[in-house]
């Protein structure tokens, strides 16, 4: 099996309105790659509660700040978690998760492991 290089300019993202996050650039999506799929959201605001039963997603902030909610139901807690510049959450499968706050100018790189299902993405009740 040999390499495969891939190179994704700007010109190459896949702008989609996702009735969660809104608008999310799709950077490396299955098509591309196999194993995850990456896009970014520029100046994301108050998302959607929701969660996911099949894969993990890393929310990974590339400039300014937000503000998460999170839901653990195995352990029924609720929390908070601030991220800024060059920091990242790693949101389970299964924990609830949605940005409560969000600064006016932002770049957000979210991750989803193995690849994103938009059939997985399953509206919170609870937070």
């Amino acid at each position: 099996m040999g390499s495969r290089i891939i190179i994704k300019r700007m010109s190459d993202h896949n702008v989609v309105d996702s009735h969660i996050c809104g608008a999310i650039r799709e950077v490396l999506i299955g098509n591309d790659y196999n194993f995850l799929n990456l896009a970014i959201s520029i100046d994301i605001g108050i998302t959607q509660a929701h969660f996911h039963e099949k894969f993990d997603e890393i929310y990974f902030v590339l400039d300014g700040n937000i503000k998460l909610l999170l839901y653990e139901a195995e352990s029924q807690r609720t929390w908070t978690q601030d991220l800024g510049e060059n920091e990242l959450c790693v949101i389970p499968a299964f924990v609830h998760h949605k940005i409560i706050e969000a600064s006016q100018k932002n770049r957000v790189c979210f991750i989803t492991i193995p690849q994103f299902n938009e059939k997985d993405q399953h509206i919170s009740e609870v937070i």
